[in-house]
């Protein structure tokens, strides 16, 4: 069997949630003694030099295609049919209208569908083509979590025994053990030398920030708050939002924008934190809460979507809707010593049950089913 990736979140500079997939899932499948051939298909050289060597050492090829205009359309299903692959992965739902092989889609969320007023009408026109196109000309469909493939089934119709769920990895970095925060390790981490409430995972008005402040406030009128440290950039578009949000609230010096992080330095930052939190709106998976449970640190997260599939018994869980909810959580994860010593203990053991070798795993598996249809 021979596979072909879309592997062009391999040479991106920064990573959010897909970059993160790609370069964790291949790094997974090479550790295997019995993954197939695998050639991940780039349009550009590889920047960072650990990961194309762990890529080599594991026997991953990657084939750089040059194609200033129809990368996916043109150039990688043309190099996927001289290669004579068996199979395509695309780690995106966006899916090339000719496919000289059967392809595996993974398909993370359908944020848009939830919250389309959070996007412009030009990106909600091509995600839902792009989701349209993923589910009638694939083969196989990798749903991220069961509220993902339950939204397939709902929103587009995918029939159930064309999507596998496939729960994502945390990384072993993610530990209690390790090096903790350093005040050097970005601009104003000084600030966060006695301790700090922690938000990961992107900026988008759906992770619901502005409501966390406006908890964060309220609670703060009431009772002494460490800093709430927020990783992201507050001069990108979404973080002039929440910045504006805790200037008018009088919070400013209270909050850290940390913005982009290398993993090692957000490892330090996760286990350092008091408590992390992330009271989304929506998620497809949520993978800071593991992040989180994994550095042996409580976390509060919501009632919805995935994320009470992802934080079981082993988070406090609030409605995200609701200011009064999320400032209670604050406070029971800050200051309720007894309900901190029950969490951290099952957020380790819950994160041990997601590793990435498992999720190669269950992908091979998919592969191989796919091949032998």
């Amino acid at each position: 069997m021979r596979v072909g990736l879309d592997g062009r979140a391999l040479t991106s500079a920064t990573r959010s949630g897909v970059e993160n997939y790609v370069v964790s899932l291949l790094r997974a499948l090479a550790e295997l003694d019995e993954r197939p051939d695998i050639t991940a298909y780039l349009d550009r050289e590889i920047a960072d030099p650990d990961l194309e060597g762990a890529l080599r050492a594991g026997r991953i090829d990657t084939a750089i295609l040059r194609a200033p205009r129809g990368w996916l359309q043109v150039a990688l299903p043309w190099r996927l049919w001289r290669d004579r692959v068996s199979l395509v992965h695309l780690p995106s739902t966006i899916v090339p209208f000719l496919m000289p092989c059967p392809a595996v889609v993974t398909v993370h969320d359908l944020a848009f569908r939830h919250y389309p007023q959070t996007y412009s009408s030009d990106d909600l026109q091509m995600q839902a083509r792009a989701l349209l196109g993923a589910a009638s000309k694939t083969a196989h469909v990798i749903a991220v979590s069961e509220t993902t493939a339950r939204d397939l089934v709902t929103f587009v119709g995918v029939p159930t025994d064309r999507i596998s769920v496939i729960p994502l990895g945390v990384s072993s970095v993610f530990s209690p053990d390790g090096p903790p925060l350093t005040s050097d390790a970005f601009p104003l981490a000084e600030q966060l030398s006695e301790g700090y409430i922690l938000h990961t995972g992107g900026l988008h008005p759906r992770k619901n920030l502005e409501r966390l402040l406006d908890a964060y406030a309220g609670l703060s009128a009431e009772m002494s708050l460490p800093p709430l440290a927020i990783v992201g950039d507050s001069q990108s578009r979404w973080g002039r939002r929440v910045a504006q949000r805790a200037q008018s609230l009088d919070l400013a010096g209270n909050v850290v924008f940390t913005g982009p992080l290398s993993e090692s330095v957000l490892a330090s930052l996760y286990r350092s934190a008091r408590l992390v939190v992330y009271p989304s709106l929506y998620e497809g998976f949520g993978l800071p809460i593991l992040e989180g449970m994994a550095s042996g640190v409580p976390v509060l997260t919501s009632d919805r979507s995935s994320m009470p599939e992802v934080a079981g018994n082993a988070a406090i869980l609030v409605d995200p809707e609701s200011g009064e909810q999320i400032a209670q959580g604050l406070k029971a994860g800050l200051t309720d010593e007894r309900l901190r010593e029950e969490l951290v203990p099952r957020g380790l053991a819950r994160s041990r049950y997601y590793t990435w070798e498992l999720t190669a795993r269950e992908t091979l598996a998919v592969y191989e089913r796919v091949v032998e249809r």
